[in-house]
C-alpha cells in the first residue's frame, strides 16, 4: 500500500478513545434497563464495586479470574470516555498490572511455537476488534485498556513496564514491520489499532525506567538491525511508527541502554549493513536510516561517548559521504527532510571531541576596524575534523547546487556559533580557501551563495581574508567561465565598497592593475567594432562584465589620490574616453573621469569638452550625459 492511501485511511479513521461504530454488545458494560448512562462519578464508583468483587475470586481458576477482569474492562472504558480522559479510581495501580499480566499471556499465547510469518498473523488478528467469525475480541479489549493506562501517570506506566508487555509488543512491533501481509487492503479499524499500538508503545518507551524490561531480550537488536537490512521487503504502513518508536527511545536513554546497545553490536551491526545497502537503495531511504542510527549516538553522547566510539571505529564517516554523494544527480523537486536532517547530524558531529583545537593567531594585517581574532573557546566550537572533512569532501565532488547550497549553509552556521570556527577551520583544511579554486565548476546558484558568503566573513565577521581575496582575484584573470567571473567581480564590488580600506587593498593586491588592463583590452575590441555594441538590448555577459569593471574602478578611485595616479599612469584616460560613446558604460565611464579632476582639473574639464565637439549631431543623449552635473 502507498503511503498516501496509509494518510487517506487515517484521516478517516477515528480517535483511539472514541467509541467504536458497530462494536459487539458483549463489550458494553451493563446498565439499568430503559435508564440513561450514568454520570462519570457514578461510573467510577461502579467500576470501583466491581472491581473489589473481583479481587475476591483469587481462588477460583484463571479462566474465570480472566473472564471476570474482562468483564471490567468494558466499564472501565465507558467511565475513561465520559470523564474526559480523567481517571478516578483508587485502585488504578492494581487493575493496570492485572491488564498488563493479561495482556501480556495473550500475546505470548499467539506468538509461541509458531514461525515469524505465523506468528505476525497470529498478532494482527489478537489485536483485531474482530475476529474471523465477526465475535468480540478479548485482545483488543485488552489494547485498548492498556493503551488509556499508559497514558495516566508515571507509576501505573511502571505497573504496566513490569509485565514483561513492553518486550512482547516491541516484538510485535518487528513482526509487523518486516513481515508485511499479502493483502493491500487497509481498513479504518486497521488504523485505529496501529495508532493505540504505537502511541502505548510511544508511552512505555517514553520513560527511561520503562526500557528496561528492553533490555533482558534481543527485541530491540532484533527491530533497530531490521531497520538497516530487510527496508526493501518491509512493510511500508508500519515503517513511519517503527521510525518514530525507536527514535523515542534513543530520546529516553539510560546508561543501561547504552551499555545494552554496545553489548548487542547494535551500531557495528547497523554500520555494516547500512554500508552493503548504500548503493542499492534510493538516497532518501539510505539517508533515513542513517540519521535514525545516528540519533542513538547523538542522544547518547551527553551520558556516555561510548557509542560515539562505535560509530567511529566502525567507519561511520565514509558511510555518511557515500551516502550524501548518493544525492548528486537527483531531481529534487522539493526539500528532502531526510537530507535535511542528515546534514544536521553531521554538523551537529562536528562538535564532538575530548578537546579543543589548537590554533595560532597567523592573522595578516591590515585588518577591519572593530575585527578581534577570539583565542577563547566561547560558544559552540569545531572539535572533530573528520566530520567536517565528509562536509568538505561532498561540496569537492557533488555538483547538484541544493548539496552544494546546504553545505555552504552548514559551514555558515558554525560561523554564527562561533567566529572562532571559521579560523580553527581555515587554518587547519582551508575550506574555503580550497572552495575558491572550483567553484567555477559548480552552478551559478551556488557561486552566488559561495561569494554571499565571503562577503558575510567581511562585513559579519570583520575580518579581511587576504589569501581567499588573492584567489579570487586569480579567478577573475583567469578562469574561462565568465559567468563565473561575473559573479565573482560583483562581489569584489560589494566588498569593495564597505570600506574605504579596500581601495588600498586592493590597489597593492594587483587588483586595480588587473582592471585596468582588462578595460583597455576591452576598450581596444570595442573601437576596432567602431563604437558600435552588438544586439544592445540583449543581455550579455561579456558586456555586464566590463560594466562590474568599470564600477568597480569608479570604487576604488573614490577618495583615493594614490589609485586616481595609478589609473593615468597606466594611461587609461584615452580608453575611459571611448567607453562614453557606450550607453551601458558611460555613467561609469564619467564618474572615472570625473575623478581625475581631483589631480588634474584642466585635463577633465578638456576630456568633457572635446567630448561634446566631437559628438555628432545625432547623440543627444551622449551630450546630455556630459553636461550632466557638470
Amino acid at each position: 500500500m502507498e503511503a498516501k492511501d496509509v494518510s487517506e485511511a487515517e484521516d478517516r479513521a477515528e480517535d483511539p478513545g472514541s467509541k467504536n461504530k458497530g462494536q459487539p454488545d458483549a463489550v458494553q458494560p451493563d446498565f439499568p434497563p430503559g435508564g440513561q448512562t450514568p454520570g462519570p462519578t457514578a461510573l467510577w464508583e461502579m467500576l470501583e464495586r466491581k472491581f473489589l468483587e473481583y479481587q475476591q475470586l483469587a481462588s477460583r481458576s484463571p479462566a474465570e479470574q480472566q473472564k471476570s477482569l474482562l468483564n471490567l474492562l468494558p466499564l472501565f472504558l465507558k467511565a475513561w470516555e465520559h470523564s474526559v480522559g480523567i481517571i478516578c479510581f483508587p485502585s488504578l495501580q492494581r487493575l493496570a498490572e492485572d491488564v498488563s499480566n493479561q495482556f501480556a499471556q495473550e500475546i505470548q499465547k499467539a506468538l509461541v511455537g509458531k514461525p515469524a510469518e505465523q506468528a505476525r498473523v497470529a498478532a494482527g488478528k489478537l489485536l483485531q476488534w474482530k475476529g474471523d467469525a465477526d465475535v468480540p475480541q478479548e485482545g483488543h479489549l485488552l489494547l485498548k485498556s492498556v493503551y488509556v493506562l499508559t497514558g495516566t501517570d508515571a507509576e501505573t506506566l511502571g505497573r504496566v513496564a513490569e509485565s514483561g508487555l513492553p518486550a512482547l509488543l516491541l516484538q510485535c512491533l518487528y513482526l509487523f514491520f518486516v513481515f508485511p501481509l499479502e493483502t493491500d487492503e487497509l481498513l479504518e479499524s486497521d488504523v485505529q489499532v496501529q495508532r493505540m499500538f504505537v502511541q502505548m508503545l510511544l508511552n512505555i518507551c517514553g520513560e527511561a525506567q520503562s526500557l528496561e524490561g528492553l533490555l533482558s531480550g534481543n527485541e530491540l537488536q532484533s527491530l533497530m538491525i531490521a531497520t538497516t537490512c530487510l527496508r526493501e521487503h518491509s512493510c511500508c504502513f508500519w515503517k513511519e511508527p517503527t521510525f518514530c518508536v525507536l527514535k523515542t527511545i534513543s530520546k529516553a536513554q539510560n546508561v543501561g541502554v547504552i551499555q545494552y546497545l554496545q553489548a548487542m553490536d547494535c551500531i557495528k551491526i547497523s554500520l555494516q549493513n547500512l554500508s552493503r545497502l548504500v548503493d542499492t537503495l534510493p538516497a532518501p531511504e539510505v539517508s533515513e536510516v542513517v540519521s535514525l542510527v545516528l540519533g542513538f549516538v547523538k542522544d547518547s553522547y551527553p551520558i556516555s561517548s561510548a557509542l560515539f566510539l562505535e560509530f567511529e571505529t566502525g567507519e561511520g564517516y565514509p558511510l555518511l559521504l557515500k551516502v550524501l554523494l548518493r544525492y548528486d544527480g537527483l531531481t529534487q523537486s522539493e526539500a528532502d527532510p531526510h537530507l535535511e536532517e542528515l546534514l544536521g547530524l553531521v554538523v551537529w558531529l562536528t562538535t564532538c571531541g575530548r578537546s579543543e583545537l589548537k590554533v595560532f593567531d597567523s592573522i595578516t594585517y591590515p585588518q577591519l576596524e572593530g575585527f578581534k581574532f577570539h583565542q577563547e573557546a566561547s560558544g559552540v566550537t569545531v572539535k572533530n575534523l573528520q566530520a567536517f572533512q565528509v562536509l568538505q569532501n561532498v561540496f569537492h565532488k557533488v555538483s547538484d547546487p541544493i548539496i552544494c547550497t546546504k553545505v555552504l549553509s552548514s559551514i555558515r552556521t558554525m560561523w554564527t556559533w562561533n567566529p572562532r570556527n571559521f579560523f580553527l577551520l581555515e587554518w587547519t583544511l582551508q575550506p574555503i580557501s580550497q572552495f575558491v579554486e572550483i567553484v567555477p565548476l559548480k552552478p551559478t546558484l551556488v557561486q552566488r551563495h559561495f561569494f554571499q558568503m565571503l562577503e558575510a566573513l567581511v562585513f559579519e565577521l570583520r575580518y579581511v581574508p587576504h589569501e581567499i581575496l588573492r584567489k579570487v582575484q586569480r579567478l577573475i584573470q583567469e578562469s574561462p567561465e565568465s559567468l563565473c567571473t561575473l559573479v565573482a567581480l560583483q562581489s569584489v564590488l560589494r566588498i569593495a565598497g564597505g570600506d574605504p580600506l579596500f581601495t588600498d587593498i586592493f590597489r597593492d593586491s594587483g587588483l586595480l592593475g588587473l582592471l585596468l588592463a582588462q578595460l583597455r583590452k576591452h576598450a581596444k575590441i570595442l573601437r576596432k567594432s567602431g563604437n558600435k555594441e552588438v544586439n544592445p538590448g540583449v543581455q550579455d555577459t561579456e558586456r555586464e562584465l566590463t560594466c562590474v569593471m568599470l564600477k568597480t574602478v569608479v570604487t576604488l578611485l573614490k577618495g583615493s589620490v594614490r589609485n586616481a595616479v595609478v589609473l593615468k599612469d597606466h594611461g587609461m584616460v584615452p580608453f575611459i574616453k571611448i567607453f562614453l560613446d557606450g550607453e551601458c558604460y558611460r555613467a561609469a565611464s564619467l564618474s572615472i573621469l570625473e575623478q581625475l579632476s581631483v589631480i588634474n582639473a584642466e585635463e577633465y574639464m578638456s576630456i568633457i569638452v572635446g567630448a561634446l565637439c566631437s559628438s555628432t549631431q545625432g547623440e543627444i543623449q551622449l551630450k546630455l550625459d556630459l553636461l550632466k552635473d557638470r
